[in-house]
């Protein structure tokens, strides 16, 4: 369940979408512009999400070996949300020494606009590709009227740290000279790797990045699993679903250790060093940052350690919590309208 997917299709989903798009901004605080999205019933799991995490057994364990982990992170059945004819093709991006596939995504009546959000996928830094968020991507594109490239970077621990974030900032390089705004973003293992191409792109004056746009990011290597960036027990939910996400959250701590170490691959670095864990980061390197995380993400607690840090120290951070959803919920695009309103608002804030 790390890399929940489905076939099927909420029951009610228009008008629970409409129900979302109806809700109004929950608080603004410290710089921070929030949007509590619960569900109804309150602290209850989204029914196709809970179909995933009511299975987990007692004491799960999580394989260690790659080619079980990589398929842990496969993807299908997600919907095409788009309404316009858009165009979709492969380029090689060849930059300060590097050679990165992307994805380029763009409105057919918008091939020519002047701003790009550059993406990076999710997948534990070890897993996933460009195509499990390529219809997640195209809804963005379509709704944010910019170019999206939707990166291919280097997966470790054939590639280790820093080879994914080196990949994107040659990306970045090339664009400079075609957008005039460039805004980067990503889903769990990518929302990080996004960040870390933003320090590089500001320490090394490569460009100013308009705006982040990070989904469920993982924001800390080596973290303290027995610390309060990992305390389940202070997320409200019914009694009956409470051992299920406690079930969850365990999983999750195995997965946090063991990516961690599939990214640096045994190199003798630092795990705090602001490129691994942008929590740890200089807040004011990121500007005009917005984070969509779900209610039972595991990763919650942090991603909102890391919105209170920005908006306090930039006073233009957005954060979006979805009640009843946990992680990877762009598997769930089309298909839970929770991820379809997150998308759409999520673009209008590129």
């Amino acid at each position: 369940m790390l890399n929940d997917t489905t076939t099927k299709q909420s029951l009610g989903y228009d008008d629970e979408l409409k129900r979302l798009q109806a809700m109004h901004v929950s608080s603004v605080e410290d710089g921070v512009t929030s949007w509590i999205k619960e569900r109804d019933p309150i602290h209850t799991f989204e029914p196709l999400v809970w179909e995933t995490v009511a299975g987990i057994e007692q004491n799960p364990q999580l394989p260690t070996d790659l080619f079980s982990l990589r398929q842990g992170t496969e993807t299908s059945g997600q919907r095409d949300l788009t309404h316009v004819e858009m165009k979709i093709e492969m380029q090689q991006i060849v930059s300060m020494n590097r050679r990165v596939r992307v994805i380029r995504i763009a409105r057919m009546d918008r091939l020519t606009a002047d701003k790009a959000l550059i993406y990076f996928h999710g997948g534990a830094y070890y897993g996933g590709t460009p195509e499990d968020v390529l219809l997640a991507l195209k809804f963005v594109a379509e709704q944010a009227n910019c170019v999206v490239y939707n990166v291919d970077y280097a997966l470790a621990p054939e590639q280790a740290y820093p080879a994914g974030i080196l990949d994107g900032l040659a990306v970045v390089a090339a664009m400079t000279k075609n957008y005039q705004e460039i805004s980067l973003g990503g889903d769990s293992a990518g929302g990080s790797i996004a960040l870390a191409v933003s320090q590089l792109c500001k320490s090394m004056g490569i460009c100013t990045i308009a705006s982040h746009l990070l989904f469920y990011p993982t924001l800390i290597q080596g973290s303290d699993l027995n610390g309060p960036l990992w305390d389940d027990r202070s997320i409200p939910i019914v009694d009956e679903q409470r051992d299920a996400l406690h079930r969850s959250y365990q999983l999750f701590e195995q997965l946090d250790t063991i990516m961690s170490g599939y990214y640096v691959a045994d190199q003798p670095v630092d795990l705090t060093a602001p490129l691994l864990s942008p929590l740890l980061a200089d807040p004011e390197t990121f500007h005009k940052v917005t984070v969509l995380v779900g209610e039972y993400d595991p990763f919650r607690l942090q991603d909102e350690a890391f919105i209170k840090k920005v908006g306090h120290a930039n006073d233009d951070a957005t954060y979006f919590r979805y009640g009843g959803i946990s992680h990877a919920f762009l598997n769930f695009t089309g298909n839970v309208p929770a991820v379809e309103d997150a998308l759409a608002t999520a673009a209008r804030l590129i």
